[in-house]
């Protein structure tokens, strides 16, 4: 099966997250893991404080329509409407 043209391009280039992922790797190799600490987006190696699981439980629990939906690229109006 042939591949797109732009795919296959896509597929040999790394984007800079995808660098700083793999630089961490060789970080933690060099140094030991527990002296690099990994605060990239979906990829965290540390427990999420008590208080974010909490809040998560609520969340999940909670029968708003629409509630685990995605928001508008804006943002919320009532939360730009509170840092305004």
């Amino acid at each position: 099966m042939a591949i797109a043209e732009k795919i296959r391009q896509f597929s040999e280039k790394s984007s800079w997250i995808r660098k700083m992922f793999e630089e961490g790797t060789v970080m933690k190799q060099k140094y030991g893991a527990d002296q690099v600490y990994d605060f990239s987006l979906g990829n965290p190696d540390v427990p999420p404080p008590a208080a974010f699981g909490e809040a998560l439980l609520r969340v999940c629990q909670h029968e708003q329509p629409g509630v685990h939906g995605y928001m508008a690229n804006s943002g919320y109006p009532f939360v730009r409407d509170a840092i305004a």
